[in-house]
């Protein structure tokens, strides 16, 4: 029997060195990373100028421009200093670009010298440089409305999970006779398939076959002289006239401003859109995001599931967004994840052995859990309102929702208008379907929070496996019950005495010394309603209104479970792409599993949703 490695869950690294002239070369497909002759001159001439840049984007609200070959992160920063000299108000550039060997920032940065004039923009990609794992991240450099989305992993199937338009491309592969599949017929049909109308594509490659394929794909190919030593390069234009976009939307209604609607709100603020955000509880004394502190770990599965794809970006996303929002914001203690049983064990040691991460998020323990070195504690009475902090707050309930002359209007009780705005965003937890037709039921899931005294010192890492601990003001916090509750029930749940008492019993499952030295005499704690839909995923996306008015522009983001702080973000900038008309960094599939109408055809076909295979959820 013919035994083979399991795969790795890591994307491989490159096989680099540097030249006695500093150039970068990638040894697996012995070619060099950027021209010999002037590299940044080459992006100008062959992509920028071959892609019509700064004209085509010139009185376009919104430009999308794609890439294969993120290499050194060259193509993204002349692209970048370009649209910094060029860019006119409220305008945004998504730059997606794909990548199967990702190189190290150290790599990157020595690279990046041979172009001083970039200096500053290297510094700033350097800092928030991408994680070498697989899927979609997500970059924002709000202040001059420029959005990187990487797809990390070959790029045939990079592209084929995805679906976005491109107004332009740039083929940055190495040489087609050193790297056939990424100038492979397959791949150019993808690259055909996720362009816009009149969208420009340039290369440097004039090969037979890369010409062949484009033309097969529908291109219109032409050559131009080349830059340096290669006397020609490649220009093609797909079929279709551009379209005009719509403007991009001015003003935004956020009902709710629990972790779903803030960080919607911080979303539409990114993309400079005026946000309104209507809550009649402003201290969250009602909310489960109201908790002292929030646990921020990745779930991660064993199998390559579309779940698994989702949580891992998801925390990636969140914990690149905490880790610049300061210290009193997000304490990075890092998370040790225990096993609770003998099934957790083995997932963790597998985990373990071949990790979805690399060693700089995760690592393996010698207890047979797994250190989740940038996971730690949100802090959301601090993190609510810096993320809310441009929008305009109303105290209000509203009540319903109508449709009227192209705005949705909130309304009260009485029906008066509290609110109108083009777009809207039902983030309303626990009264999601008080506004909006879904196809499932919410399942209402009240959680008891404790906090109590310890004898001896308190963990320096937060703990989690199923239950959870944390220090938190010199006290230890650790939970949560996950009880039942109906959502239609009038009353809120309360903090028990009992409750403590299961806290204590559900911790000494992963940390039993820990657990015996807390001192429940001195408990307290918060009980709140935690709301999931009966998948367990979460739900983000376009909806209709319960009241049965139908317009465009109306969203919802909600059923988080335990994991609002994780997930919140990735889905918020989902959402946010829809609403804007732009490219989600979401795959097609994990689109699918977060889509609010996604029970329709099941229940049409009478199946049961599929559980998302996890634990009790963390937080």
């Amino acid at each position: 029997m013919i035994v083979t490695a399991p795969q790795s869950r890591l994307p491989p690294e490159p096989d680099i060195r540097f030249d006695s002239t500093g150039l970068i070369l990638g040894e697996a497909f012995n070619d060099s990373y950027f021209s010999r002759d002037d590299g940044l001159a080459e992006t100008r001439t062959v992509f920028l100028e071959g892609c019509g840049l700064p004209g085509a984007w010139v009185g376009r609200t919104r430009f999308t421009i794609a890439e294969l070959g993120f290499g050194t992160g060259l193509n993204v920063l002349a692209t970048w200093d370009l649209w910094r000299k060029h860019r006119q108000a409220s305008q945004t550039l998504h730059f997606i670009t794909t990548e199967a060997f990702l190189m190290g920032a150290e790599h990157a940065a020595n690279a990046h010298v041979h172009w001083p004039e970039l200096a500053d923009l290297s510094r700033q990609l350097l800092a928030r440089w991408p994680v070498r794992a697989f899927g979609s991240q997500r970059i924002w450099f709000q202040e001059d409305g420029f959005c990187l989305t990487i797809l990390i992993g070959p790029a045939l199937r990079s592209l084929q999970a995805m679906d976005f338009r491109a107004d332009a491309w740039f083929l940055d592969g190495f040489a087609p006779s050193r790297n056939e599949d990424m100038w492979s017929p397959e791949l150019l049909e993808e690259v055909a398939r996720l362009c816009a109308p009149g969208a420009r594509v340039a290369t440097y490659s004039v090969a037979g076959a890369v010409r062949r394929s484009l033309e097969a794909s529908g291109f219109q190919v032409s050559r131009r002289p080349g830059f340096g030593s290669k006397r020609q390069r490649l220009e093609a234009v797909w079929r279709g006239q551009r379209e005009s976009l719509a403007a991009s939307p001015s003003a935004a209604l956020v009902i709710g401003c629990g972790i779903a609607g803030a960080a919607v709100a911080h979303a539409f603020t990114q993309r400079g859109i005026e946000v309104h955000i209507l809550d009649a509880d402003p201290c969250g004394q009602i909310m489960a995001s109201r908790n002292p502190a929030a646990l921020v770990m990745p779930r991660l599965d064993r199998g390559d599931t579309r779940e698994a794809r989702f949580f891992r970006a998801a925390y990636l996303h969140a914990t690149r967004l905490y880790a610049g929002l300061g210290d009193e914001i997000f304490s990075q203690t890092q998370v040790q994840e225990l096993p609770g049983d003998d099934r957790d064990a083995l997932r963790l040691s597998d985990l373990g052995e071949n990790p979805p991460l690399p060693f700089e998020l995760l690592q393996r323990l010698e207890n047979g859990g797994l250190l989740h070195r940038t996971g730690g504690l949100v802090y959301p009475d601090l993190l609510l309102p810096k993320l809310t902090q441009y929008a305009t707050r109303h105290p209000v309930t509203a009540c319903d929702l109508r449709f009227q002359s192209g705005q949705w209007q909130a309304l009260d009780h009485a029906g008066e208008v509290l609110a109108e705005a083009p777009l809207c965003v039902v983030a309303a937890g626990p009264q999601l379907d008080r506004f909006v037709r879904l196809d499932t039921e919410l399942e209402g899931r009240a959680g008891q929070i404790s906090l109590a005294e310890i004898d001896g010192a308190l963990p320096t890492t937060a703990l989690a496996g199923g239950p959870y601990a944390a220090a938190f003001h010199q006290q230890l916090l650790f939970g949560a019950t996950f009880d039942p509750w109906d959502l239609a029930s009038p009353k809120s749940p309360e903090v028990t005495a009992n409750g403590h008492a299961r806290n204590q019993a559900t911790l000494s499952s992963v940390t039993p010394d820990l657990a015996q030295r807390i001192d429940l005499a001195t408990a307290y704690g918060r009980a709140s309603i935690r709301v999931a839909a009966r998948d367990r995923m979460p739900i983000a996306g376009n909806v209709t209104a319960r009241s049965g008015d139908a317009g465009p522009g109306l969203f919802a983001l909600g059923a988080l479970g335990s994991r609002g702080f994780t997930t919140a973000h990735w889905l918020a900038e989902h959402v946010a792409s829809l609403a804007c008309g732009e490219a989600s960094p979401l795959e097609r599939d994990v689109i699918l599993a977060v889509s609010p109408r996604r029970f329709e055809g099941r229940r049409q076909k009478g199946q049961t949703p599929r559980l998302a295979s996890a634990d009790k959820p963390k937080m």
